[in-house]
Protein backbone atom coordinates (compact mmCIF):
# COMPACT_ATOMS: atom_id res chain seq x y z
CA UNK A 1 0.00 0.00 0.00
CA UNK A 2 1.21 3.24 -0.78
CA UNK A 3 1.68 5.77 1.76
CA UNK A 4 -0.86 8.78 1.45
CA UNK A 5 0.31 12.43 1.17
CA UNK A 6 0.20 13.02 4.58
CA UNK A 7 2.43 10.46 5.69
CA UNK A 8 5.02 11.77 3.03
CA UNK A 9 5.03 15.05 4.36
CA UNK A 10 5.40 13.65 7.97
CA UNK A 11 8.28 12.15 6.85
CA UNK A 12 10.10 14.55 4.78
CA UNK A 13 9.79 16.64 8.18
CA UNK A 14 10.96 14.02 10.33
CA UNK A 15 13.75 13.29 8.19
CA UNK A 16 14.95 17.02 8.31
CA UNK A 17 14.28 17.26 12.30
CA UNK A 18 16.22 14.23 12.86
CA UNK A 19 19.14 13.98 10.10
CA UNK A 20 19.49 16.35 8.05
CA UNK A 21 19.48 19.37 10.68
CA UNK A 22 21.39 17.77 13.15
CA UNK A 23 23.90 17.35 10.54
CA UNK A 24 24.34 21.36 9.96
CA UNK A 25 26.99 22.81 10.79
CA UNK A 26 26.17 24.95 13.99
CA UNK A 27 27.85 27.68 12.51
CA UNK A 28 25.90 27.81 9.54
CA UNK A 29 22.90 30.07 10.83
CA UNK A 30 21.45 30.31 6.85
CA UNK A 31 21.23 26.59 6.55
CA UNK A 32 19.80 26.03 10.04
CA UNK A 33 17.37 28.57 8.92
CA UNK A 34 16.69 27.44 6.00
CA UNK A 35 16.03 24.05 7.27
CA UNK A 36 13.51 25.80 9.77
CA UNK A 37 11.87 27.42 7.28
CA UNK A 38 11.53 24.31 4.93
CA UNK A 39 9.85 22.49 8.13
CA UNK A 40 7.31 25.16 8.31
CA UNK A 41 6.25 25.14 4.61
CA UNK A 42 5.62 21.58 5.16
CA UNK A 43 3.63 21.85 8.16
CA UNK A 44 1.69 24.10 6.67
CA UNK A 45 1.37 21.90 3.13
CA UNK A 46 0.62 19.33 5.00
CA UNK A 47 -2.62 21.38 6.41
CA UNK A 48 -3.67 22.74 3.59
CA UNK A 49 -3.00 19.99 0.71
CA UNK A 50 -6.36 18.18 1.38
CA UNK A 51 -8.12 21.65 0.52
CA UNK A 52 -6.19 22.81 -1.55
CA UNK A 53 -8.90 22.23 -4.57
CA UNK A 54 -11.89 23.64 -2.41
CA UNK A 55 -9.34 27.27 -1.56
CA UNK A 56 -8.50 27.74 -5.21
CA UNK A 57 -12.11 27.11 -6.51
CA UNK A 58 -13.58 29.40 -3.76
CA UNK A 59 -10.66 31.80 -4.87
CA UNK A 60 -11.56 31.26 -8.59
CA UNK A 61 -15.46 32.09 -8.00
CA UNK A 62 -14.30 35.17 -6.37
CA UNK A 63 -12.79 36.41 -9.04
CA UNK A 64 -15.59 35.51 -11.80
CA UNK A 65 -17.85 37.45 -9.50
CA UNK A 66 -15.72 40.64 -9.39
CA UNK A 67 -14.88 39.97 -12.87
CA UNK A 68 -18.39 39.83 -13.84
CA UNK A 69 -19.49 42.96 -11.16
CA UNK A 70 -17.01 45.27 -12.72
CA UNK A 71 -18.03 44.11 -16.59
CA UNK A 72 -21.46 45.23 -15.47
CA UNK A 73 -20.25 48.75 -13.54
CA UNK A 74 -17.62 49.47 -15.73
CA UNK A 75 -18.40 52.81 -18.37
CA UNK A 76 -16.10 54.99 -19.72
CA UNK A 77 -14.30 55.78 -23.41
CA UNK A 78 -12.11 53.46 -25.86
CA UNK A 79 -9.80 51.89 -23.01
CA UNK A 80 -12.91 50.46 -20.45
CA UNK A 81 -14.44 49.54 -23.81
CA UNK A 82 -11.57 47.01 -24.86
CA UNK A 83 -10.74 46.16 -21.52
CA UNK A 84 -14.79 45.03 -21.14
CA UNK A 85 -14.62 43.20 -24.46
CA UNK A 86 -11.24 41.46 -23.42
CA UNK A 87 -12.99 40.38 -20.02
CA UNK A 88 -15.51 39.22 -22.00
CA UNK A 89 -14.16 36.89 -24.06
CA UNK A 90 -12.31 35.32 -21.24
CA UNK A 91 -15.58 34.83 -19.46
CA UNK A 92 -16.98 33.28 -22.28
CA UNK A 93 -14.60 30.81 -23.19
CA UNK A 94 -14.10 29.72 -19.60
CA UNK A 95 -15.41 26.37 -19.13
CA UNK A 96 -18.90 25.09 -18.32
CA UNK A 97 -17.72 22.59 -15.68
CA UNK A 98 -14.30 23.54 -13.97
CA UNK A 99 -11.25 21.65 -13.90
CA UNK A 100 -10.56 19.10 -11.68
CA UNK A 101 -7.31 20.11 -10.46
CA UNK A 102 -6.21 22.92 -8.01
CA UNK A 103 -3.43 24.66 -10.58
CA UNK A 104 -6.08 24.61 -13.53
CA UNK A 105 -8.51 26.57 -11.07
CA UNK A 106 -5.43 28.59 -10.56
CA UNK A 107 -4.55 29.10 -14.01
CA UNK A 108 -8.24 30.47 -14.81
CA UNK A 109 -8.14 32.68 -11.62
CA UNK A 110 -5.15 34.02 -12.54
CA UNK A 111 -6.24 34.74 -16.18
CA UNK A 112 -9.22 36.43 -15.14
CA UNK A 113 -7.27 38.64 -12.26
CA UNK A 114 -5.22 40.10 -15.19
CA UNK A 115 -8.12 41.28 -17.28
CA UNK A 116 -9.96 42.42 -14.16
CA UNK A 117 -6.77 44.25 -13.48
CA UNK A 118 -6.46 45.73 -17.08
CA UNK A 119 -9.77 46.95 -16.12
CA UNK A 120 -8.97 48.59 -12.84
CA UNK A 121 -5.94 50.41 -14.57
CA UNK A 122 -7.91 51.17 -17.55
CA UNK A 123 -10.26 52.80 -14.91
CA UNK A 124 -7.93 55.13 -13.27
CA UNK A 125 -7.89 57.61 -16.59
CA UNK A 126 -11.18 56.26 -18.74
CA UNK A 127 -13.82 55.75 -16.69
CA UNK A 128 -17.01 57.51 -15.96
CA UNK A 129 -17.05 59.02 -12.96
CA UNK A 130 -19.86 57.25 -11.47
CA UNK A 131 -18.20 53.87 -12.92
CA UNK A 132 -14.85 54.81 -10.86
CA UNK A 133 -16.50 55.09 -7.77
CA UNK A 134 -18.58 51.22 -8.13
CA UNK A 135 -15.41 49.90 -9.54
CA UNK A 136 -13.42 51.18 -6.54
CA UNK A 137 -16.51 49.69 -4.14
CA UNK A 138 -16.06 46.24 -5.56
CA UNK A 139 -12.66 45.97 -5.55
CA UNK A 140 -12.66 46.88 -2.01
CA UNK A 141 -15.40 44.50 -1.15
CA UNK A 142 -13.78 41.20 -3.16
CA UNK A 143 -10.15 42.25 -1.70
CA UNK A 144 -11.92 42.11 2.01
CA UNK A 145 -13.56 38.47 1.11
CA UNK A 146 -10.28 37.22 -0.60
CA UNK A 147 -7.58 38.79 1.83
CA UNK A 148 -9.85 37.12 4.92
CA UNK A 149 -9.54 34.25 3.16
CA UNK A 150 -6.08 34.09 2.13
CA UNK A 151 -5.04 35.11 6.05
CA UNK A 152 -6.86 31.70 7.36
CA UNK A 153 -5.33 29.87 4.39
CA UNK A 154 -1.58 31.37 6.12
CA UNK A 155 -2.34 31.24 9.38
CA UNK A 156 -0.13 28.43 10.06
CA UNK A 157 2.68 30.57 9.83
CA UNK A 158 1.65 32.31 12.97
CA UNK A 159 2.50 35.49 11.64
CA UNK A 160 -0.36 37.02 11.17
CA UNK A 161 -1.13 39.78 14.32
CA UNK A 162 -4.49 39.20 14.53
CA UNK A 163 -4.25 35.76 14.59
CA UNK A 164 -6.15 34.53 17.29
CA UNK A 165 -9.13 36.49 15.55
CA UNK A 166 -9.09 34.17 12.75
CA UNK A 167 -11.66 31.35 11.85
CA UNK A 168 -11.01 27.67 11.56
CA UNK A 169 -9.78 26.49 8.03
CA UNK A 170 -12.97 24.43 7.54
CA UNK A 171 -15.61 27.55 8.66
CA UNK A 172 -13.49 29.75 6.07
CA UNK A 173 -14.05 27.09 2.81
CA UNK A 174 -17.18 26.26 4.20
CA UNK A 175 -19.45 29.48 5.04
CA UNK A 176 -20.95 31.64 2.50
CA UNK A 177 -19.56 34.68 4.26
CA UNK A 178 -16.44 34.23 2.61
CA UNK A 179 -17.50 34.07 -0.54
CA UNK A 180 -17.51 37.57 -2.91
CA UNK A 181 -20.92 38.03 -4.65
CA UNK A 182 -21.90 40.95 -6.84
Amino acid sequence: MLPDISNRITNIIKAIEKTISPAIDAENRMAQEQAALAIGHLQMLEQQWNYAYVFEKGSFENMLALANQLYDVAGGGQAITNAKNALLIIIKGLPEVLPLTPVELNEHTKALGQLVDDLIHASYDDAFPDAKHKIMDAVLNYSSKQSSRERVWFSANNLDPDGSDLVSMHEMLFTPVYKYSA
